[in-house]
């Protein structure tokens, strides 16, 4: 997208602070989704009661001593101040962005991600006010949301985004639709997995066999789209040498494989009543990886509209 050509447009454009702002954001995501797993596998939604009036403190000034009284309230509150610190992150980066990158589709990108984020923590606020499990999986399933925008955001502020143009691949139009299709089903099955995760912790015994089983479908749906796009990706690297294309298809099917390999250990921990410390940890990884591996399957869907059939041909770019 071409930029203003008046002189502020061209000075704030080649500002860094949108960029290392939402790098910043993007590494407060993975303690916020340790934390935010950690509260589920141990059950500790409602260790500390209240939201910004949190058991009589306003929430950032929670006392200390409150704070490190057990392992529930510790994880809980941790949560809330990672989560927090992303907020406050993601203001600066729409107010450095709007300052500092002239192009529209950089503020708005930026703007969604702010977005998501507030309606993340109002979600999970309301989740603690109600004691609603219902809202606990919702907020669960929104935080990959999340996740999505700021990928795009990530990507969209990277210095590699900015100075590429089209790559020349052949059948770009396929490769798109699949980049964009497998982002949406392993979003879906993340979505799915939070579904099992909170039946899990809350004890609904009685539809846990369904919901696991809905979940390694949605795993074989995942593989049986993971690994067409790769063949794709490597096809598109070969033909676009100083493409990330090849770097995407590796990433992918690294998360791909990790995350399918914690996710069936996992399984097999599974004691909800008698949670150990291999049990959280696992079932944190899990979470985590999830949360990664729908930000690569964001990105290559991004990179996958950076190509072109015809550039090869006329030389253009875009």
């Amino acid at each position: 997208m071409a930029l203003s050509s008046s002189a502020p447009a061209r000075a704030f454009a080649s500002s860094p602070w949108p960029r290392r702002l939402i790098v910043a954001a993007g590494l407060v995501l993975v303690p916020l989704f340790v934390f935010g797993g950690s509260v589920t596998t141990l059950r500790a939604g409602m260790a500390v009661t209240g939201w910004w009036n949190s058991e009589g403190s306003f929430m950032p000034f929670f006392p200390i001593d409150k704070w490190f009284r057990d392992v529930g309230t510790f994880v809980e509150h941790s949560h809330r101040l990672f989560g927090i610190t992303l907020g406050l992150l993601m203001i600066a980066a729409v107010i450095a962005t709007w300052v500092g990158d002239a192009r529209k589709s950089a503020r708005w990108l930026v703007v969604g991600a702010l977005g998501a984020v507030c309606v993340q923590g109002y979600i999970g606020g309301q989740r603690v006010l109600e004691n609603s499990p219902q809202l606990a999986f919702l907020h669960g399933t929104i935080s990959q949301l999340v996740i999505a925008v700021m990928a795009a955001a990530w990507v969209h502020q990277s210095a590699a985004w900015r100075a590429s143009g089209a790559f020349a691949v052949a059948g770009d139009a396929r490769l798109r639709r699949l980049a964009i299709l497998t982002a949406v089903i392993v979003f879906v099955q993340i979505g799915i997995g939070a579904w099992y995760r909170h039946a899990l912790r809350t004890g609904l015994e009685g539809n846990l066999h369904m919901r696991v089983g809905i979940h390694m479908l949605g795993a074989l749906a995942v593989f049986g789209h993971v690994l067409p796009l790769c063949g794709r990706l490597k096809r598109a690297a070969a033909e676009a040498p100083g493409s990330p294309f090849g770097a995407l298809r590796t990433a992918l099917l690294v998360l791909l494989f990790v995350q399918t390999g914690l996710g069936i250990v996992a399984w097999m921990l599974a004691q909800p009543e008698n949670v150990d410390f291999l049990q959280w940890f696992v079932a944190t990884s899990h979470v985590v990886v999830g949360a990664a591996f729908l930000a690569w399957a964001v990105a290559t869907a991004m990179w996958a509209h950076r190509t072109s059939p015809s550039i090869a041909a006329s030389g253009a770019t875009r």
